[in-house]
């Protein structure tokens, strides 16, 4: 075998464990995406850990040909009983490996659990051309905040090392053909929900 053969094979084996490495380091942390693409919505954001608190200030625009509904308010309880929505409620769950995933979407209900009411989010409608910028402050340490008890929605880690933030934007021109009533102003977990959910989240932030 000459020099040029050994070299090549060499480079081949480096390149196919670098691979191997990205498939299980992707594996164990990585970004929701939703089950809808909704071409020309940008998603832009920024993570400040500050010594009590992550900041978390975002923007939401819309370059896309139709309406989108951004999920901008998380339901809260106290003593089972539905509390008024606050800007900063968000969901904060596991993300894989030491990942915390904060977010503001729907999510898809468990299959073998049924609900006297489900848990419902709040959007804000985002018509073509419009754009939305929020702000968030999630106390730390994070508390686990899941929108289901069970193993569908992933637990927080124990250690969190890094932490991303997610937004869900809804495209529901499939739910509501003929336009979406003006008086909703939100919808419960679903699977059609889900369907119709676009994910974006920011890059990982270490802790």
């Amino acid at each position: 075998m000459t020099l040029a053969q050994v070299l090549l094979r060499e480079r081949s084996r480096t390149l196919a464990a670098t691979v191997v490495i990205g498939a299980l380091m992707s594996g164990c942390a990585e970004a929701p995406e939703g089950e809808r693409e909704v071409e020309g919505v940008r998603f832009e954001s920024e993570i400040v850990t500050a010594a009590d608190a992550l900041e978390i200030s975002y923007r939401v625009v819309n370059d896309a040909d139709t309406d989108v509904y951004v999920i901008d308010s998380v339901p809260t309880y106290a003593n089972g009983a539905p509390q008024p929505a606050s800007a900063d409620t968000v969901y904060v769950l596991g993300s894989g490996g030491s990942r915390a995933e904060v977010s503001k979407r729907v999510f898809a209900p468990p299959d073998d659990k049924t609900f006297a009411q489900m848990p419902a989010v709040g959007w804000v409608k985002l018509a073509a051309g419009e754009e939305l910028k929020r702000a968030v402050r999630a106390p730390l340490p994070l508390e686990e905040y899941r929108p289901f008890a069970d193993d569908s929605v992933p637990e927080l880690p124990s250690a969190v090392e890094e932490v991303i933030f997610c937004v869900g934007v809804l495209d529901l021109s499939d739910l509501y053909a003929e336009g979406v009533p003006a008086d909703l102003t939100g919808l419960a977990h679903s699977d059609s929900a889900a369907e119709a959910q676009q994910i974006v989240c920011s890059e990982p932030e270490e802790l």
